[in-house]
């Protein structure tokens, strides 16, 4: 990850920062805010590693992966199908959410299950935009998988990205394990 940082850095100057922090700020910035302010008993983004090294760490790598993909690839985005990626990336999100509920793991977002806080609603339409994101550069690289891989920055911000998911995807695993009432 740290060499396609790097590349990317090299290749796409100071403008590889914008999203790391515009992804920063919307997914765990926002949340720092909230806590500074919060004043109730419940489990709140620092409680979890998922929230921490996952919503601060972990997705602005994937963001950032995404985002040199995209920039890479951008004569190859589909916009007839972004409504599609809009609709999966809803899907997705309220899916996530009723899990959570299901297995009744209650925070600060979620006080009671099925029941969202302020936080969790943001938190809800960040995670929609979030997935709804990577649904697109996913399918980019997907249906153009050949011009990917012969574009060596793409490629190696696909790689990171995925990385990036992929711990990501373990932290949540084991907050689940962790805090799963059922």
């Amino acid at each position: 990850m740290a060499a396609a940082l790097r590349i990317a850095r090299e290749r796409l100057g100071a403008a590889i920062l914008l999203p790391a922090i515009f992804s920063w700020v919307l997914l765990f910035g926002y949340q720092w805010l909230f806590f500074v302010h919060y004043h109730g008993g419940q489990r709140t983004v620092f409680s979890y590693l998922s929230g921490v090294v996952g919503d601060g760490v972990m997705l602005p790598i994937a963001n950032v992966g995404a985002f040199i993909v995209l920039r890479q690839m951008s004569t190859y985005i589909a916009w007839r199908r972004v409504p599609l990626y809009i609709a999966l990336g809803f899907i997705t999100a309220f899916a996530a959410f009723l899990c959570q509920a299901g297995l009744q793991i209650v925070n600060w977002s979620m006080p009671r299950a099925y029941v969202w806080s302020s936080v969790g609603q943001f938190h809800f339409f960040v995670m929609w935009a979030e997935i709804a994101y990577l649904y697109v550069a996913f399918a980019v690289s997907l249906n153009n998988w050949r011009v990917l891989r012969a574009d060596a920055l793409a490629w190696r911000g696909y790689v990171a990205g995925w990385a990036a998911l992929v711990l990501f995807g373990l932290t949540v695993v084991g907050d689940v394990i962790r805090f799963s009432a059922v």
